[in-house]
């Protein structure tokens, strides 16, 4: 199905195999987060976070055929991207909100940035987690003062997680589905076109899809002519169904070494933003994702958890369908992996 851009530009969103996509986009979803929230975020959380770099590699240029950059998530608070989104929201919250305390679920990355926000603004704030979640994510979230909670299997986080909130009169922060969130996470675009005005493309790791979500808004509206191809792991991969099947998607008991790309289920908001302005959604295997990482840290020297490496994975393998010599920039997402898992990673 085509899709029209903001410029009137045409657009094919195919299939992980290159086939038509139903496009779930109910009321035009789409259009509810705009370049201007985005703007507004940056004013809003910038004052608090760090502008990540954009770091260049001769190296992975020359594995992936490419032109290649790396936006180093990795190097922001809390270890991820998540801090951006969740500051926005929290930022945004009315007092009486704040004064309750938030709530919300997460592999670990969104929950650690939500403590962090929540610390800021002088919130609580509660997060679920399921019990594989990673020793040091569930250590940071407390460290931050939340608290952690957990459920057996994250597919049955959110029923865990929403009774809770119902008892305990809690404001839920989706980690993905939510304009302040995806807005803020759109200020990763905004920097990427600043620091590399003549991008490409942009490769970006796909959980419950609101880091893409925001990096599509921000740079479509400003450079329509950008490929944004965001990359989900084979076994956890609900929002290329959902685009493949066209109605919303949930976490089939897959398991995936990229525990922050697992998400519980797709949300209307974001699959209508990604079937709008996201090029494609390919998927990668564990065994990529891994020798991704493990290349990133031999080569680049920055420690990359695997949901983080799933966009070098992508290029690596050339799945992402990156033509040779595109000036591209993939996103590390995140570098929050447990010591004794990166033992067995590499």
């Amino acid at each position: 199905m085509f899709a029209s851009d903001s410029s009137g530009e045409d657009r094919l969103h195919g299939t992980s195999d290159g086939s038509a996509a139903n496009i779930i986009d109910h009321e035009e979803l789409w259009a509810s987060v705009t370049l201007d929230d985005i703007r507004a975020a940056r004013e809003r959380i910038m004052p608090h976070l760090h502008r990540t770099p954009l770091l260049s590699s001769a190296t992975l240029s020359r594995m992936t055929t490419t032109e290649l950059s790396l936006k180093a998530e990795t190097f922001q608070r809390t270890g991820s991207f998540k801090a951006r989104g969740a500051l926005n929201a929290m930022l945004q919250l009315s007092p009486e909100a704040r004064e309750r305390g938030v709530i919300t679920l997460s592999a670990g990355n969104h929950g650690q940035g939500l403590a962090f926000a929540a610390s800021m603004v002088g919130s609580k704030a509660v997060v679920f987690m399921p019990e594989s979640a990673v020793p040091t994510k569930v250590d940071a979230i407390r460290a931050y003062g939340a608290e952690a909670r957990f459920a057996p299997r994250m597919d049955l986080v959110y029923a865990a997680m929403d009774a809770y909130r119902a008892e305990h009169g809690l404001t839920f922060v989706s980690p993905f589905a939510d304009p302040a969130i995806i807005a803020g996470q759109g200020v990763v675009g905004l920097e990427i076109l600043e620091d590399m005005p003549d991008v490409e493309a942009v490769v970006v790791p796909v959980g419950g899809g609101g880091l893409i979500s925001g990096v599509a808004l921000a740079i479509k509206h400003q450079r329509p002519d950008v490929k944004i191809i965001g990359v989900e792991p084979e076994t956890a991969c609900v929002v290329r169904r959902s685009l493949d099947s066209g109605k919303l998607e949930t976490l089939n008991g897959g398991t995936t070494i990229a525990d922050g790309l697992a998400a519980p289920f797709a949300a209307e908001l974001t699959q209508s933003i990604i079937g709008h302005y996201v090029d494609n959604v390919v998927l990668v295997t564990d065994a990529e994702i891994q020798q991704a990482m493990q290349t990133i840290i031999e080569r680049c020297k920055i420690v990359v958890e695997p949901a983080g490496a799933a966009s070098v994975a992508a290029l690596l393998s050339g799945k992402a369908g990156i033509p040779a010599g595109t000036k591209t920039v993939a996103i590390l997402s995140g570098g929050n992996v447990d010591r004794e898992k990166l033992k067995t990673l590499l």
